[in-house]
């Protein structure tokens, strides 16, 4: 009987400390900005890493991807500037509110530990961090109301130049 108990002490609090990660399905892994890929990198590299995305048009200066993650459609664009990219633009559509909410949740908190608090801007939730001299504007906004489904915006450009 005591090991009994012991076992399902030991059950619930191993399942109450580990909370499922919905960010990493959605903005990928590593320390990149999103999905693999960070301001800065190549043209090339971006395409490479984005190839597991489907990318839908590759025009000159951008490139855009239409994909599902985590039963989350996702249509993003990449915009680059002298073959380097300058700007991300994530629209995430979730299939309910619950998931918008919890990836809303954790998004915030990595980005406020990652660049500080952030500020609200004319409805944007708005973070600014300086890195190899340059300066990024990362920007959330619930769009939900506008498109009459769970949506987040994501943009992340550099806001130097």
């Amino acid at each position: 009987m005591r090991t009994v108990l012991c076992i399902a002490l030991a059950f619930t609090l191993f399942s109450c400390g580990s909370k499922p990660d919905v960010l990493m399905p959605i903005m990928g892994e590593g320390n990149a900005h999103f999905r693999g890929n960070s301001i800065g990198d190549s043209y090339e590299k971006v395409l490479k890493g984005a190839a597991k995305d489907n990318p839908t048009s590759t025009e000159t200066g951008v490139l855009n991807c239409e994909f599902k993650a985590e039963e989350s459609e996702l249509l993003v664009r990449y915009e680059f500037d002298q073959e380097k990219l300058y700007a991300i633009q994530a629209d995430i559509f979730f299939p309910d509110s619950l998931k918008l909410n919890a990836f809303e949740e954790s998004l915030i908190n990595q980005y406020n530990l990652a660049y500080g608090e952030v500020d609200e801007d004319g409805g944007f939730l708005v973070w600014q961090h300086r890195h190899s001299g340059a300066e990024l504007e990362f920007s959330l906004a619930d769009e939900s109301i506008e498109f009459g489904q769970p949506k987040l915006s994501l943009t992340i450009y550099n806001f130097g130049n």
